[in-house]
């Protein structure tokens, strides 16, 4: 048996496999599955050209028990299909016994390479990897782009154990295949090559990196790591997992970093040269929904992936949306993500900060940053965070809120207030369609929980916002905590109100934003009322 069968993660992966089967007989094939067959710890085992594997050293340590060997080749049977923008329907099929073939298909030695790759129980007809190829293909000036679906499938199935061991031949073989795009279209180097990985597949891209560098002494550009899988490759030796020397270039998006046994998928360690970690690497916005609030897919597999799993293809997703988004997802360097959220790091001008773009575009902000003396090549500056919304688009501005509670007579002598406020920002009006319309943000709360303001002083947060292009005024609501339990919290003669003297709007994203806004005459914010607030109510 693997190691990690009986955590919530794997578990949590057998379910989404049993629902992609509905026949009796695959369930109760998968059931009585027997483990992956054990192999001698001294034993290596060779595939011709693509090397040979041992399973001992830092293969198989105390907390990674794994004597298992890759399947052959003819047993996972990888496929490498290409895709461009010319022949987007109309996809070809790598082949390394017929390299003569690659010159007829259309490939533009000077366009860029991107070679995706899937996780475990999941095949190259995956649609997160047809999306993101889409628009990737739609990205990248007509006729140069291609892309390549590596499908594994064949090796993807369980055990765990088995996956992750043929994963190491995958990569091995993907590596002869970038080589051969490499002679036949006769490239300088590979810094046109990027590999992006979810899961299993970020290791398996990694194995790929590492046997370009050591069997052709080649580099490919830039490898991003998709939530990489944290079973059997949680502190691990740097050659069993995807890191930062795979590649000139590696990014990871860490969307599923629960401990395993809360389910979490992906790895919570630092792998590469940046590592984003979007919502603290976990818990994303709009993942706790419940069973029946969950939109359909195809199959029952993907709806039970998007109920179960849903954290961890929220990577795939982020990546997905920032290929060609307005809106920059955007990151900040923070010692921890509660320093994050205590607004302790929300200017990309503070000395000690950096701020980089989440998903496609992290490398050319991360050039610019080495091109200005910000950063020498090569470094790790740190761990980056950012806030996302909880549905498409994901991408939100990071507002940086000051709230300053009025310190006038009538505010005093009320007292303070435990509550949560909540702020809606809107737009300027403009034309849209022949009509004028006027855009806003969701009621962006202040803070998740009631918390106390006192008369005379000011508050900070950081909230996650829609991207306004003027925003010009604010609605704001009071939220007064009752309890029909508690008489200290009853309101019989007047209703629950904030005095606000102003709060000031900035944004992390853009210096050209900032606002100063205050009720009219400093009037008291009420529950349940339409309280505006205006740069015009302001006495300066």
């Amino acid at each position: 048996m693997y190691v990690a069968n009986t955590t919530g993660g794997l578990m949590l992966q057998t379910m989404l496999y049993l629902a992609n089967h509905t026949s009796r007989a695959a369930v109760n094939t998968l059931v009585d599955l027997p483990p992956a067959p054990k192999s001698d710890i001294n034993e290596v085992k060779c595939f011709g050209v693509y090397g040979c594997f041992p399973i001992n050293g830092p293969w198989n340590t105390v907390t990674r028990s794994i004597n298992v060997h890759p399947q052959k080749p003819s047993e996972i049977e990888p496929h490498f299909t290409l895709h461009t923008r010319r022949a987007l329907d109309q996809p070809k099929y790598l082949d390394l016994n017929d390299p003569d073939s690659i010159q007829g298909m259309g490939m533009d030695p000077k366009g860029k390479i991107f070679l995706l790759v899937h996780g475990y129980l999941e095949s190259g007809e995956i649609p997160w990897m047809w999306d993101m190829a889409k628009a990737l293909l739609a990205h990248e000036p007509e006729g140069r782009a291609a892309v390549v679906l590596i499908d594994w499938g064949g090796g993807a199935s369980p055990p765990y154990v088995q996956a992750v061991a043929n994963i190491r031949l995958v990569g091995a073989i993907t590596a002869h295949v970038v080589h051969m795009l490499y002679e036949e279209l006769r490239l300088p180097n590979l810094d046109n090559v990027h590999i992006i990985g979810h899961s299993l597949g970020a290791h398996l891209s990694g194995y790929a990196g590492y046997h370009l560098q050591h069997d052709f002494g080649l580099k490919p550009a830039r490898i991003t790591g998709l939530d990489p899988a944290a079973p059997l490759f949680t502190d691990t030796d740097p050659i069993v997992r995807l890191d930062k020397t795979d590649a000139h270039f590696v990014d990871i998006v860490h969307t599923d970093a629960n401990p395993l046994m809360k389910g979490g998928l992906g790895i919570n360690m630092r792998l590469g040269h940046v590592d984003f970690f979007p919502n603290g690497g976990f818990d994303n916005p709009g993942c706790n929904k419940k069973f029946q609030d969950v939109v359909k897919k195809k199959t029952l597999f993907l709806t039970m992936q998007e109920f179960l799993g849903c954290n961890h293809i929220r990577s795939q997703q982020y990546f997905t949306e920032s290929i060609g988004s307005q809106c920059p997802f955007l990151g900040i360097t923070c010692d921890s993500f509660e320093s994050f959220k205590d607004t302790k790091c929300t200017s990309c001008e503070e000395p000690g900060h950096t701020c980089l773009r989440m998903g496609y575009h992290s490398q050319e902000d991360y050039q610019e940053q080495v091109d200005l003396g910000q950063l020498q090549q090569g470094d790790s500056p740190g761990v980056f965070y950012l806030w996302t919304g909880d549905s498409k688009p994901f991408c939100r501005l990071h507002y940086r809120i000051t709230v300053r509670v009025s310190g006038h007579d009538e505010s005093t002598l009320h007292g303070g207030e435990v509550g949560i406020l909540s702020i809606q920002l809107h737009d300027a009006l403009v034309k849209k369609a022949g009509k004028r319309e006027r855009a806003a943000t969701d009621m962006m709360k202040f803070s998740q929980k009631a918390m106390y303001f006192e008369p005379g002083y000011e508050y900070k947060a950081l909230v996650a916002g829609r991207n306004l292009r003027q925003p010009e005024y604010a609605t704001v609501n009071w939220e007064y905590p009752t309890s029909i339990l508690n008489p200290l919290t009853w309101r019989i003669l007047s209703a629950p109100r904030i005095y606000l003297e102003y709060i000031l709007i900035e944004v992390m994203e853009s210096s050209d934003i900032y606002l100063k806004l205050c009720p009219q005459h400093e009037g008291a914010i009420l529950t349940g009322a339409e309280n505006v607030l205006r740069s015009s109510y302001c006495k300066d």
